[in-house]
């Protein structure tokens, strides 16, 4: 499972379990093995979010290039007409 955002990863942690020892509690190992997999999880989160911010950045600053090229050539195109 790739998480796409936190509240897959939330839905993760609910199913998560613990292999448990026979005395003492949990398996330290399998402790650390999922943990492991929290951390995998997490990271895809931040990547899936660090990419979806990447991409609002790139049509953020198409909108404001064409937003300068209608300016420039707004002022141009008045000119030409009044002057």
């Amino acid at each position: 499972m790739a998480a796409k955002d936190m509240e897959e990863i939330a839905a993760y942690m609910k199913t998560m379990r613990f292999r448990k020892k026979f005395i003492g509690g949990v398996d330290e190992t399998d402790v650390w093995r999922q943990l492991e997999k929290l951390q995998k999880e997490y990271q895809s989160a931040f990547e899936a979010q660090r990419e979806q911010s990447r991409a609002l950045i790139r049509e953020r600053e198409a909108i404001i290039a064409g937003l300068k090229q209608q300016l420039t050539g707004g002022t141009r195109s008045r000119g030409g007409v009044n002057g």
